[in-house]
C-alpha cells in the first residue's frame, strides 16, 4: 500500500455517539428492545416457535434435543478496544479520505455486496466477519468509539455466508444452521437447518428483516480442485447437483420451499419489499450458463413456475445482479459485437421489463451497487477508457448520462483478487456518504470505507 498519513481513533474522543442514542435510533427504525447499558445484554433465546401450520424443521429440532437453543455463548459479548486498528489517510492517487477499518493480521471481510454492510441509517456501526480470534465470527463495529464486539460464537462459520438487516438483525449460517442475531441484544436463534447431504448458500433478507431467503445445493465429490478461485465451476455445473430455494419467517419460523430443480442455483435474491419475489442465478460460468438470472413468485394463488427475468440470446450474458432500493434489478450485461464485446450497466423490472442500459467505453467492474436513489453506482474497478490498465486497482464511482457511464476513480484498493475474501464487493452506506469495500493489499483482508464526498 502506499505510503499514507494516518490518524488513530481513539476511544475517548468528545464526538463519540452514545451507545445508548445509536440502539434507541435502532428501535426507531424496526430493531429490538434497547438496552439500558452501555453494553449490550446477552440473554438466552427461547426455543425458536413452530412454523405456522405445519411441524417445526425436523433437522433443527433434532440439533435442540442435542446441543440446546441457543449458539454457542463463549466470546459472544466480548467488547475489544480496536482504536489502534482504525486510521485514516488520504488517498495519495485520488485525494479521497480513506478509513482502514480493521488491521490486526486476521482476515476481515464485510458482508457480500448485496447485503448491507451497516446497522442505523449512518455509517457509524460496520458488520463484518473476521478470524481474528482463531476462527471466523460476526462483529460490530462501533466506529466512532472504536469499540469490537463480538455478536456470534458459532462453529463452521464463513465469509459471505451472511446478510445483514438495518434494523440490527444479522442472519449467518453456522454450518448447515441458519441463525438470527439482534446486535442490540445479541439473543440468537437457530431459525431452521439444512438437510444433510446439502450445503447452503450465501443468505439474503428483505428490508424490514422479516424474511431470509438462500439455496442449499447437493454436495458433491469434485475432481478439479487446483485451490484457485473457481476451479471447480464448470465441473460443478456438468454434476446438475439437486438445489433447493428456501424462503425462512424470520418471526414465526416457518420455511417455505419457493423452487427447486437439479441445476446449480446460486446468488438468490429476495426483493427488498416484496417477499413473495426471489431472484436466484443459475451458476456455472458464462461459457456454460446459457441463462443466468431467474425469478419465481411464490404466491400461493398462482402456479410456481421460475422464469428467466431476461431471455438471453446467443452472445449476450449477464452477471452479478442485485436489488436497487426501488426495487429494480441491476446488473452487467456484455454483448459480443463483430467489432468486439460491448459491456454495460443495466436495469430492468422483476416483470421483465427492460428499463436501460448504459455503455462503458472500457472494461466493466466485476460488481456493482447502487445508492439509494439510484443516482451513483459504485463498482470494483474504474477504467477511464479501453487502454486504461490500472483501474482493476481502484474503487470507481460511476454516473449515468446519454446512454454511458462515466466513471471516476474513489479510492485505490490494489488488491490481489486471487480469493472471494479479497474481492472489493463495495456497497454503499445507508445514508450514502461512504463505500464499504474490502482489499489484501496489506497481505490480509482488510475492511475500507471510503468518503465519498471526498473526491
Amino acid at each position: 500500500m502506499q505510503n499514507v498519513t494516518t490518524r488513530t481513533f481513539d476511544g475517548s474522543k468528545a464526538n463519540l455517539v452514545d451507545r445508548r442514542l445509536f440502539f434507541a435510533r435502532l428501535g426507531a427504525v424496526g430493531g429490538g428492545a434497547v438496552v439500558a447499558a452501555s453494553a449490550p445484554r446477552l440473554l438466552i433465546a427461547a426455543e425458536p416457535p413452530k412454523s405456522v401450520g405445519q411441524k417445526d424443521n425436523a433437522a433443527a429440532r433434532q440439533s435442540r434435543k442435542t446441543s440446546g437453543t441457543t449458539a454457542k455463548t463463549g466470546g459472544r459479548g466480548k467488547v475489544q478496544q480496536v482504536s489502534a486498528e482504525i486510521k485514516e489517510y488520504k488517498d495519495s492517487r485520488t485525494g479521497a479520505r480513506v478509513r482502514r477499518l480493521t488491521g490486526d493480521g486476521s482476515s476481515n471481510v464485510h458482508p457480500y455486496f448485496t447485503s448491507w454492510a451497516f446497522v442505523g441509517d449512518g455509517a457509524d456501526n460496520a458488520i463484518f466477519v473476521s478470524n481474528r480470534s482463531g476462527a471466523y465470527q460476526w462483529y460490530l463495529l462501533e466506529i466512532p468509539a472504536a469499540r469490537l464486539v463480538q455478536l456470534t460464537a458459532g462453529e463452521s462459520l464463513s465469509p459471505n455466508m451472511g446478510c445483514v438487516a438495518r434494523n440490527g438483525r444479522l442472519f449467518y449460517f453456522a454450518g448447515p444452521a441458519l441463525h438470527s442475531v439482534k446486535v442490540d441484544t445479541l439473543e440468537d436463534r437457530e431459525l431452521y437447518r439444512v438437510p444433510t447431504g446439502f450445503r447452503p448458500a450465501l443468505p439474503t433478507c428483505t428490508a424490514d428483516g422479516r424474511y431470509v431467503a438462500f439455496a442449499y445445493c447437493q454436495e458433491t465429490v469434485l475432481s478439479t480442485e487446483t485451490g484457485r478461485i473457481y476451479s471447480t465451476m464448470h465441473e460443478r455445473y456438468y454434476q446438475h447437483p439437486n438445489s433447493v430455494i428456501m424462503r425462512i419467517d424470520a418471526e414465526s419460523g416457518a420455511a417455505v420451499a419457493a423452487w427447486g430443480e437439479p441445476t446449480w442455483i446460486s446468488h438468490v435474491l429476495i426483493h427488498p419489499t416484496q417477499p413473495n419475489l426471489i431472484l436466484f442465478c443459475h451458476e456455472g460460468g458464462g461459457t456454460c450458463v446459457k441463462q443466468r438470472m431467474w425469478i419465481v413468485d411464490i404466491n400461493d394463488n398462482q402456479m410456481r413456475q421460475a422464469a428467466p427475468l431476461y431471455p438471453q440470446k446467443p452472445g449476450e450474458s449477464c452477471v452479478h445482479e442485485y436489488f436497487t432500493q426501488q426495487g429494480d434489478v441491476g446488473f452487467q450485461y456484455s454483448l459480443d459485437r463483430e467489432k468486439g464485446r460491448e459491456e454495460y450497466n443495466a436495469y430492468i423490472r422483476p416483470d421483465g421489463t427492460w428499463l436501460r442500459q448504459y455503455l462503458f467505453t472500457g472494461p466493466r467492474p466485476g460488481h456493482i451497487q447502487s445508492n439509494s436513489d439510484n443516482t451513483l453506482v459504485v463498482g470494483d474497478r474504474a477504467h477511464l477508457g479501453p487502454d486504461d490498465k490500472e483501474g482493476g486497482q481502484f474503487i470507481g464511482l460511476m454516473t449515468h448520462v446519454n446512454g454511458r457511464v462515466q466513471v471516476r476513480r474513489l479510492a485505490w484498493h490494489g488488491t490481489s483478487w486471487l480469493t472471494q475474501a479479497s474481492h472489493g464487493h463495495p456497497s454503499f452506506s445507508p445514508d450514502d456518504r461512504w463505500v464499504i469495500y474490502n482489499s489484501d493489499a496489506g497481505k490480509a483482508d482488510n475492511v475500507y470505507m471510503a468518503d465519498v464526498g471526498s473526491v
